[in-house]
């Protein structure tokens, strides 16, 4: 039987620890937690949901792991040393120590009513003052900016979103320009900016953005992530996480990595980070640390539901440097809430992306793979339209093919 370690138990973790004990390896999980915390893409759901009820906040988890609360110090190929001077032999170990919240830097910020985002228990924390908050401003990255302030816009509250930066690549123009058409007929507000100020007698009374001030009652941060390895003498990315192969191995021998503190290296199309991929990941770390050859592949399934409207892309991420020039976009709105841009390469007509937005309901699960060829009736299907005119029109833009092998 293998024996397997894993370092951290979040997320990734347990993804890995469920793939392990699957395969009947004998699983141990270095958590320095004592509780586990939900996963982290399930915390917004805590701004509308109590974290009590029942079946909520469910993770999959290997039948009988054996918990280790310590904490890792450093780890090499089949050994972990804990920081109470044990040194322990596996045969396969796997850093999946996740993601590490930066410093926040605002004038104001230890006035009551401002939230950091940097914990589950901030979530709860935020839920609780709902039903008391008239106005709110949150501020920072897009994608999670975006789901809180869905949240909050469903508990009633007037919302401010104030985007600071993406994590990973942005939404194309169009899709955000619908979004933000959307947020103002329901009486919110969406902009690029920051806030440089918090002001109050007390608690907070209004947010200084870009330049003006906006009268609220909470300002809600949701601040950036940042690899967070284990110690390990492995090859780290210019970003500091840990670098992996499409199996997620790392440049020592049964050392694997997964989630937030790993990254791909090699990839031609833009930011190989795992942070947004905790599960999948995990998946493949698991498996291959016990014989298996997955890999986790090049197509990205990206989705956010905000205000009513399901958002979603398939492809590559955006390259970088001299692709730049050999990729075209061509895009088409149509009605108030629904568009669709295709970008793909001027010289082979592949297509590379596809990003779509429309109300939430209209879509079956999942969008077809780029990896085939793809009809346009069967890539309107997978957006969820009865009408492929849009997709037609927005092909005869540019693209007299799909995908090619």
């Amino acid at each position: 039987m293998a024996r397997v370690c894993i370092i951290g138990g979040g997320t990734a973790g347990e993804e890995v620890a469920s793939e392990t004990d699957m395969r009947g390896a004998h699983v141990t999980i270095v958590e320095k937690r004592h509780a586990s915390e939900p996963p982290w893409r399930s915390w917004p759901e805590l701004i509308s949901r109590s974290p009590t009820k029942e079946g909520f906040l469910t993770r999959r988890r290997a039948s009988s792991p054996n918990v280790l609360n310590a904490e890792a110090c450093a780890a090499g190929t089949g050994y972990v040393a804990l920081s109470g001077g044990d040194r322990l032999r596996f045969d396969s170990v796997i850093i999946a120590t996740g993601v590490r919240f930066e410093a926040v830097t605002l004038l104001g910020l230890r006035r009551a009513g401002v939230f950091i985002l940097d914990g589950a228990e901030k979530y709860v924390e935020l839920r609780r003052v709902c039903a008391s908050l008239d106005g709110a401003v949150v501020v920072g990255e897009g994608y999670r900016g975006l789901e809180v302030f869905d949240r909050l816009w469903s508990r009633g509250v007037k919302v401010r979103l104030i985007i600071s930066y993406w994590q990973r690549e942005p939404p194309s123009p169009l899709v955000l320009e619908v979004i933000e058409d959307v947020a103002r007929e329901n009486g919110a507000e969406i902009q690029t900016g920051d806030v440089s100020r918090v002001v109050g007698n007390g608690g907070v009374e209004a947010a200084v953005v870009n330049g003006s001030v906006v009268p609220c009652d909470a300002v809600v941060v949701t601040p950036p992530r940042a690899p967070n390895p284990a110690r390990a003498a492995v090859k780290l990315s210019q970003a500091g996480a840990v670098e992996v192969d499409w199996g997620m191995r790392t440049s020592a021998p049964s050392l694997l990595a997964a989630g937030g503190c790993a990254e791909l290296k090699g990839c031609a199309w833009g930011s190989g980070a795992l942070n947004s991929e905790p599960c999948l990941s995990g998946r493949v770390a698991g498996s291959n640390c016990v014989g298996s050859g997955h890999a986790i592949g090049s197509t990205r399934v990206e989705e956010v539901r905000v205000l009513g409207l399901h958002w979603s892309r398939i492809g590559g991420r955006a390259a970088r440097g001299a692709f730049d020039n050999q990729e075209e976009t061509v895009s088409r709105r149509w009605g108030s809430e629904c568009a669709c841009s295709i970008t793909h390469q001027r010289l082979s007509e592949r297509v590379l992306r596809v990003e779509c937005i429309q109300p939430s309901g209209s879509s079956p699960a999942g969008l077809p793979p780029l990896g085939a060829d793809v009809t346009l009736e069967a890539l309107a299907f997978g957006l969820g339209l009865s009408d492929i005119s849009p997709i037609s029109d927005t092909a005869r833009l540019g693209l007299r093919e799909w995908q090619k092998s």
